[in-house]
């Protein structure tokens, strides 16, 4: 058995590296540019070598005996076992295993793999299109592994429609964007449209292999069951809940959110309801075309009024960037979405998400989608995404810790969720959101969230099919119905991600509180400090880690 801290690192470490040098797109996030010119192995021989591996470093890690270690390396190994456990799950759990059910991930590992190289400036354009050729070479053998491994009548019929659409969507990635930028740089220029142009051969046939052989036989349930639910909460957050008792939560929630938001309603015009107003304030939004340039005008803003108000510490040489959504993504991301900088690059540079309004759409489309980016919850999206919420947050947790810390947002989403979420009731306390509409607003993302945690354990435990919760977004929520379908379709593919969003919130509430009571001295930002200098770690331990004495 072993005992040294050191060693325990050292092994720790080991692993994480040898996991990366499988997972080339997954170190390519992380900030390891390594292997950034090649794509997963998805061969079977491969598969059971990454299997057997896991195992071994789950026996090793919770082999340690921690009696003397800091308190830092006894969270760190606990986080560790957490790491090891979500991936051997992964591989071994009938209700997972992507590989066989997912067609999603063949597509995505090539798609999401060339993307990463593009929109993350880590480097020259040139050496980023070297690496993206290796990739693109790279593109036909995944999917013909994945035609090898997927079961056709293991998949979910919701998650081939979303295999076929993104794909469909993705191929211009190969057939417009790689032969544009290829200009750029003539000394590649044949080899990467060559590449490419095999690339979008391969990734036309994958589409031809879902639609003619897999959504035939597609019979696979997505729904993981309550006792995998429960694991799920207990192993990767840390959680006591039973489902049944996060379900009974999730509608307490969303009843209070919705008295909450029908007093703020009367309060603005009693002669309308709160589900008539938000309907109203949809309509005051930008113009397609002004989309990007209002969000990096509200980013800017935010930022500004997190340093006035001394909220937390902004960590040196962080930036934020608005990029369109790129098309195979658009599907699973309705309104914008967050990338966070890898924490091991040295540039901690994110990535804010706007999903565009396509220009070819019918009008009643164009507006419906521009509907979801009203100015009521513009601000909102904004500090959730950006500062004082993700962006911030992620961006500080890459400063501290060892590396083993520095991947807990990999294996619960519990803290980095909740915090956001915990950001948009604070900064409408300091008075960043100080109209009633946006108020109003920020209820209704309020209401979504709690949503969340209803369709989460509904949708995975066989109480809610697909086309119920699409309904229920849509009746309770007041999503349209294009963005309702794209959040019910992401659902099924992530079980307890969904519910971590308020559940977060009332957790990091939860331990903001005891930090306050012991330290009624500290202001916001030393309050806010100490919580985020603990990392992405689940708030379990994070309170470990923060009250231990």
């Amino acid at each position: 058995m072993r005992t040294s801290q050191a060693e325990f690192y050292q092994r720790a470490e080991e692993f994480i590296c040898r996991m990366m040098e499988e997972a080339p797109v997954a170190a390519t996030q992380l900030g390891d540019h390594r292997f950034d010119d090649r794509l997963a192995d998805y061969s079977k021989a491969s598969l059971e070598r990454q299997q057997r591996r896991i195992k071994e470093a789950l026996s090793e890690i919770e082999g340690f005996d921690t009696a003397d270690f800091e308190l830092d390396a006894k969270i760190d190994q606990r986080l560790m076992v957490q790491i090891a456990r979500s991936l051997l799950r992964n591989f071994e759990h009938e209700r997972l295993q992507p590989h066989r059910r997912h067609p999603g991930t063949y597509a995505d590992e090539c798609l999401g793999g060339v993307f990463l190289l593009l929109i993350r400036e880590f480097a020259p354009l040139e050496a980023r299109l070297e690496k993206v050729l290796g990739r693109l070479k790279a593109t036909p053998q995944v999917l013909a592994h994945g035609k090898e491994n997927i079961e056709p009548d293991a998949v979910p019929p919701v998650w081939n429609e979303v295999a076929i659409e993104s794909a469909e969507q993705g191929l211009a990635l190969f057939t417009m964007l790689i032969p544009a930028l290829a200009g750029q740089v003539p000394e590649l220029q044949a080899e990467l449209n060559e590449a490419s142009s095999k690339a979008a051969e391969a990734l036309q046939d994958w589409v031809k292999f879902l639609k003619e052989q897999v959504s035939p036989q597609a019979q696979g349930n997505f729904a993981i069951g309550q006792d995998l639910f429960e694991e799920l909460l207990r192993e990767d957050h840390l959680l006591d809940y039973t489902a049944e008792e996060l379900l009974q939560t999730g509608w307490k929630l969303f009843e209070e959110t919705e008295e909450q938001m029908e007093q703020v309603a009367r309060d603005i015009d009693p002669t309308k309801s709160a589900k008539e107003q938000i309907e109203e304030a949809k309509s005051d939004h930008p113009g397609a075309d002004e989309l990007m340039d209002v969000y990096q005008k509200e980013m800017a803003g935010v930022r500004q009024f997190v340093l006035d108000r001394d909220i937390a510490t902004i960590p040196a040489g962080e930036s934020l960037k608005i990029e369109p959504t790129p098309p195979f993504l658009c599907g699973v991301i309705p309104y914008a979405a967050y990338m966070p900088p890898g924490p091991l690059e040295e540039q901690q540079a994110g990535i804010f998400l706007v999903t565009p309004v396509d220009p070819n759409s019918p009008p009643e489309e164009q507006e419906e989608k521009l509907r979801g980016h009203n100015y009521a919850k513009l601000p909102v999206t904004a500090l959730h995404e950006a500062y004082p919420g993700h962006h911030l947050q992620l961006a500080y947790a890459n400063t501290v810790g060892s590396l083993p810390r520095k991947l807990g947002a990999f294996i619960s989403t519990l803290f980095v969720e909740g915090w956001a979420f915990y950001c948009e009731e604070l900064m409408e306390q300091l008075g960043y959101i100080n109209q009633p509409r946006q108020r109003l607003g920020r209820l209704s993302d309020q209401l979504w969230r709690a949503a969340r945690i209803i369709l989460d354990v509904s949708l995975h435990t066989g109480k809610m099919t697909v086309e119920e919760g699409i309904n229920f977004l849509i009746d309770r929520v007041g999503l349209e119905k294009s963005n309702a379908q794209a959040e019910i379709r992401r659902y099924t593919m992530s079980p307890t991600q969904p519910m971590s969003y308020l559940i977060g919130k009332l957790e990091v509430v939860k331990t903001i509180d005891e930090y306050k009571q012991r330290h009624p001295a500290a202001s916001l930002r030393e309050t806010h400090d100490a919580i985020l200098s603990c990392g992405s770690l689940p708030p379990r331990l994070m309170r470990e880690r923060l009250f231990a004495n």
